[in-house]
């Protein structure tokens, strides 16, 4: 499947032809937090490339961490294969570390074009990622290896500012600005080719596409939505979201994918959150890192939530720089915003009433939070479940 996706890119050349002997090339990959196969796919790329002439000191091999931790070894070793780290040496992405990051210039958003050195200086530039339904960006993939992927923290932030509109949200690729912002500057950088992978629930590869960073992606985006799509003809008044496995805090629950309410859940409608919390709303060492490097504290910004201040005050102070990081400012921004316009019941053993009396209610049970919200919302109300809500894929429910 590799081999025939290659000798037939998508709106693009061969890898063959952009490659040349004295031409510095960039393989980017997505991170140990992605199941893209990177290990059974690379090797066919080094083979080609080296077949085509290419020096081993004129290769890069990036991996694109965006904001992410940085990998262990043994998260290196099982993202790329033995055979690939014993003869080329990998290269870990720093958002932070300034010297290795080159900013040329602005996309119209105003998102700095602040990449990875090593990238940014490469002749030509490819890409190895996946796509699947992504809360923000519509779909995971193709450009999205450069920002985040490779860019620097402030490129993350400023990008991530524009998950505020409604148009960024699952399924949603034409008029969302974070898709559109992602493209503008990939076209700036000079991303070559991707070769992108789409994974079912048990995360075999049922698609692999190669080709220009828009035209092949919009492709395996086509594969991803025949896998998990289905349109809604209008919102719902009750959404059912069972979060796992990765529900052990209310924090990651709410900062994960839950910008699937948007457009999917009318204002007023009742969203029913099912998660376990074993360690209650918030657990420190869970997120991203600061700018000196340390691991956020999200307790202050908690807070403030709890406090009950408006959507709008909680965006001004994620923007003065009181929270740790901009993109959680923001998304702290959307969970106030769905406290105010949306009747939220949590189903959890893990939470008490004061955790979560800011956002909306707790019960023990799932039969008596959707008894309560067909008694709301009345018994001829539309439903809509969204299982296995944090895993691989998660499966779309999109407005038509």
């Amino acid at each position: 499947m590799i081999t025939e996706t290659l000798n037939r890119p998508i709106g693009s050349p061969t890898l063959e032809e952009i490659v040349s002997p004295n031409r510095k090339v960039a393989v980017i990959f997505d991170d140990y937090t992605r199941f893209t196969p990177t290990h059974k796919i690379l090797p066919f790329i080094l083979k080609r490339l080296e077949k085509a002439g290419v020096r081993k000191e004129n290769l890069s091999l990036v991996m694109a961490t965006g904001a992410h931790k940085r990998p262990t070894p043994e998260q290196i070793k099982k993202k790329v294969g033995d055979e690939v780290l014993e003869t080329y040496k990998v290269y870990v992405h720093d958002c932070l570390d300034k010297d290795e990051l080159v900013l040329l210039g602005f996309s119209s958003f105003g998102t700095p074009v602040w990449i990875n050195r090593r990238v940014a200086e490469a002749d030509v530039k490819i890409a190895v990622g996946g796509v699947k339904p992504h809360p923000w960006a519509g779909f995971g993939g193709g450009a999205k290896i450069l920002l985040p992927g490779v860019s620097a923290w402030e490129a993350i932030g400023r990008n991530h500012t524009l998950t505020i509109s409604d148009n960024a949200r699952y399924g949603r690729i034409e008029g969302n600005p974070v898709r559109k912002d992602i493209e503008e500057v990939a076209k700036k950088v000079g991303l070559d080719i991707v070769i992108n992978t789409v994974l079912d629930d048990e995360k075999r590869v049922v698609d692999v596409v190669a080709g220009d960073f828009i035209e092949a992606h919009r492709k395996a985006v086509e594969t991803s939505r025949k896998l998990f799509e289905n349109k809604l003809k209008e919102e719902v008044d009750i959404l059912i979201i069972a979060f796992g496995p990765r529900d052990d805090n209310l924090w990651n629950v709410l900062t994960g994918k839950f910008a699937g309410v948007k457009k999917i859940l009318k204002d007023g409608g009742t969203l029913i959150l099912v998660a376990a919390c074993p360690d209650g709303v918030y657990k420190y060492g869970i997120g991203h890192v600061d700018y000196t490097g340390k691991v956020a504290d999200y307790s202050g910004l908690i807070e403030l939530l709890k406090s009950g201040v408006g959507p709008e005050e909680v965006l001004s102070e994620a923007i003065r720089g009181k929270v740790p990081y901009l993109e959680v400012g923001v998304k702290a921004y959307l969970l106030a915003r769905l406290a105010k316009t949306k009747d939220v019941v949590i189903v959890s053993q893990g939470l008490k009433e004061e955790d979560v009396s800011w956002l909306g209610k707790l019960t023990n049970s799932a039969q008596e939070a959707l008894d309560e919200a067909l008694e709301t919302q009345g018994g001829d109300a539309e439903i809509a479940v969204l299982p296995d809500f944090n895993v691989s894929n998660a499966y779309l429910i999109t407005p038509l």
